[in-house]
């Protein structure tokens, strides 16, 4: 705290915000869901609001794609997360195309950040011992990103659609929203996983034409939807 007096801790357990104050007198606890938590609106309450926020968190195993994808939402007002999580959902993050880990997570975080792992955890450096091997994950959110040419809701529907059926070609994934257009050869033969990150932005502009701003830093895209399409 000497160090960095405006440091906030984000906990759940009404027994362990209890004790955080009572032993840390100077620290700000927010007594909350992490998942309900508004960074961008953080960032400006802070003294030093021209400061981006680092978070730095050990990710409930269940709700880690949510905490993510509430990064990626919040992506202007976040420096750097420094993050633990199941060493699979890390390699998924830093996946490339044509891997059997490439999916959702690696496409968005490949856009919005630069995720790379660390170094592995070892379920012994726990207690009580997960069942699991775990990572240590640093994002980096760059401080000037090019905005996107697209509507990223637009965006986060073509992606998701595209994965949902990951073994189909495009042509086949995409008909839901391809409302009678036809995808180029370069496209349509194609599998998601076959695409780079960029592809999906390019591939969105061709469905759904360019869009001439990005909706400000914290709006729902990426969390809006269910855990369950967005793995």
């Amino acid at each position: 705290l000497r160090e960095y007096p405006e440091m906030v801790a984000v906990e759940i357990d009404g027994r362990a915000v209890d004790l955080l104050r009572e032993r840390h007198t100077e620290l700000t606890v927010i007594h909350s869901d992490v998942l309900e938590i508004d960074y961008s609106k953080l960032r400006e309450l802070r003294a030093s609001s021209d400061e981006r926020l680092s978070v730095i968190g050990n990710l409930p195993y269940y709700i880690t794609s949510q905490i993510l994808f509430t990064l990626a939402d919040h992506h202007a007002a976040v420096k750097r997360a420094v993050v633990t999580m199941q060493w699979e959902v890390a390699e998924r993050l830093v996946a490339k195309p044509r891997t059997k880990d490439y999916g959702i997570l690696s496409v968005v975080f490949q856009l919005y950040a630069s995720p790379r792992i660390a170094f592995k955890i070892p379920p012994t450096a726990f207690y009580p011992q997960p069942k699991v091997t775990s990572a240590l994950v640093v994002i980096d959110f760059p401080s000037s990103r090019t905005p996107f040419a697209v509507d990223p809701r637009k965006l986060r529907a073509v992606v998701t659609t595209a994965f949902r059926q990951r073994r189909k070609m495009l042509r086949q994934s995409l008909k839901p929203i391809l409302q009678g257009k036809l995808l180029p050869d370069e496209w349509a033969t194609k599998r998601p996983e076959e695409l780079h990150p960029h592809d999906f932005l390019d591939l969105t502009a061709f469905l759904f034409g360019t869009a001439p701003q990005e909706p400000p830093s914290g709006t729902p895209i990426w969390r809006a939807a269910g855990p369950a399409s967005l793995q």
